[in-house]
Formats: structure tokens, C-alpha cells, sequence
């Protein structure tokens, strides 16, 4: 990745700051990884799925960036607890968390299995609050740290096949809000992001059909996030034209109605495409693999 302008090593991380980023192997984790390379942090980057955190950390590499990899899962309390000692082993200290690890699902709730609504809650939230309760001691000591807790567009403006979903990006809103005022006296910030739809395996996931919305850069998302990372602000809305919309949306509830409708109707539209899509394939392949007598 070129350098761009205003992405040269800044004089935030001059005493080798170190920055935590959980999920990051792909998507959002991954692209904000990539773009606080251009300013030549410290980073810890964390995922389930080796093979894409490795590839991660390759690429981090060419860019002579220092880096350590940790596989873990932030749901269990084990990995979450070496996944702090292994950044203290060789960074001693941890300046920013990023906790970007999460997913989606589009479901209708009455339908949804309870093992779903475990997983979402289980990443979304609990580990996210975990893990933040375990770094806030550590910034504490330190008089200095900034959380970041990746929230989405749908807490502000929840549609129903995302119920459980919009649940805990709701909760990470008001977990953030809450934390900000009590750890502040302690020189840590906090910070939260709202994306809207972006290009990443997010709506593969959540069993969503692409061509059902329009989808935006998670590049120039990442780099508004490492913007944050020097210029912390507390909430971070993008695309920026979401900012209107959610306005408009909270003060006029028949608004809101319909644009969650829409979006709503979308969605399970797209997910009903590819759920046709995927039964035509299994068909198709029925008959191939079938041998007639």
C-alpha cells in the first residue's frame, strides 16, 4: 500500500504505541490493520482462521511493519487471557483496542435457532466487554489508552431480520457511552463506529444476496478508523451521508418506518434470491452426480 498524504509516521506512535485489533483477518480488522501501516505502528492482530491471519501478517510484513499474530477466539475466556499476556510478553504495554471481531445474521427472530442468537451475543457483546475489562486495567497504569468498539449503522436504525443482531450492536453503543464517562478521568478514551453496508464477508455470513444493496469501500472506512486511532472522537458514522439519515430517522418515526421496511424487504428479498440460488446448484448437481440406470 502507497503512502498517501497525511499517512506518514506520525508522532502518536514515536514511543511505540501498540495497537490490539481483534478480527482481522479479513474485512473491516484486516483493511484498518493495513491502513495504520502507513503510519508504522506496533500491531496485534487477532482471528480464528490461520490461514487468513497469516496471510495478514505477510502482507504487514512487506510493509516492514512489526507485527504479532495471535490465534485465538474472544469468546473463551482462556484465549482472551492469552491473548493480553502475549501482547504484554512482547510489546509490554497495550495503547489501542479495536474491537472489530463480530457478525451478522439475517434472521426472522421467531425462526432464528437459539444456537445463533448464542454466537451473536457471545461475539458481539460478551466478548467485546470481556476483552475490553481485561485492557482497561493496563491503559489504567498506563494514564494513557483509547478503546474502539466497532458498533453498525443498524443499531441506530434497526430492521427486523437483524433483531438479535441490532440487539447487541445496540448494547455496544451504550456499553461504549457508559464506559467513556467512567474511565475518562484515567486519560483513556473511547470511542465508537457505526459502518453502513461495506464490501466485506459480512453479508456472505449473515446469508445475504449482494446485488439486494448498494455496498461501499471498506478501504476508506479503515482509514477513517486509523484517523480515529490519532484523533479519537466519539462516535464515527460512515458513510458519512448515514449522519442525515439516522437524524431524520430518529425525529420522524413514520420515516423511520418506512426506510426500515424498505431496507427489511431488501434484505429478505436477497436472502430468499439466494436461497433459490443455492437450491437450483444443489439440483444441478443432483443430477450430474446421479447415474441413471
Amino acid at each position: 500500500m502507497s503512502k498517501k498524504k497525511g499517512y506518514k509516521n506520525h508522532s502518536f506512535f514515536e514511543d511505540g504505541k501498540v495497537v490490539l485489533i481483534t478480527g482481522a483477518s479479513s474485512g473491516i480488522g484486516k483493511n484498518v490493520a493495513l491502513a495504520l501501516a502507513n503510519y508504522g505502528t506496533k500491531l496485534v492482530i487477532v482471528a480464528r482462521r490461520e490461514k487468513k491471519l497469516m496471510q495478514t501478517t505477510r502482507q504487514l510484513r512487506k510493509l516492514k511493519i512489526i507485527v504479532l499474530p495471535i490465534i485465538g477466539d474472544i469468546r473463551t475466556r482462556d484465549d482472551r487471557a492469552r491473548i493480553i499476556e502475549l501482547s504484554l510478553k512482547n510489546f509490554g504495554r497495550i495503547d489501542v483496542l479495536i474491537n472489530n471481531a463480530g457478525l451478522g445474521k439475517a434472521n426472522l427472530f421467531l425462526e432464528q435457532p437459539i444456537s445463533e442468537i448464542d454466537e451473536l451475543i457471545e461475539t458481539n457483546i460478551l466478548g467485546l466487554v470481556k476483552m475490553s475489562k481485561l485492557v482497561i486495567p493496563i491503559m489504567k497504569e498506563q494514564n494513557d489508552g483509547h478503546i474502539i468498539n466497532l458498533s453498525s449503522s443498524l443499531a441506530l436504525l434497526p430492521v427486523y431480520p437483524f433483531a438479535v443482531y441490532c440487539a447487541t450492536k445496540s448494547a455496544v453503543k451504550t456499553f461504549s457511552d457508559c464506559i467513556r464517562e467512567e474511565v475518562k478521568a484515567y486519560g483513556i478514551k473511547v470511542s465508537t463506529v457505526f459502518p453502513g453496508p461495506y464490501g466485506t464477508e459480512f453479508h456472505k455470513v449473515a446469508g445475504l444476496d449482494d446485488s439486494s444493496y448498494q455496498s461501499y469501500s471498506v478501504s476508506r472506512l479503515a482509514e477513517k478508523i486509523a484517523r480515529l486511532v490519532i484523533k479519537p472522537k466519539e462516535n464515527l458514522i460512515q458513510p458519512w451521508f448515514f449522519i442525515p439519515l439516522i437524524w431524520i430517522t430518529t425525529r420522524f418515526r413514520f420515516i423511520k418506518r418506512k426506510i426500515t421496511l424498505l431496507i427489511s424487504r431488501s434484505i429478505m428479498e436477497g436472502k430468499i434470491k439466494k436461497g433459490k440460488l443455492e437450491s437450483m446448484k444443489k439440483e444441478e448437481k443432483l443430477k450430474i452426480t446421479v447415474k441413471t440406470p
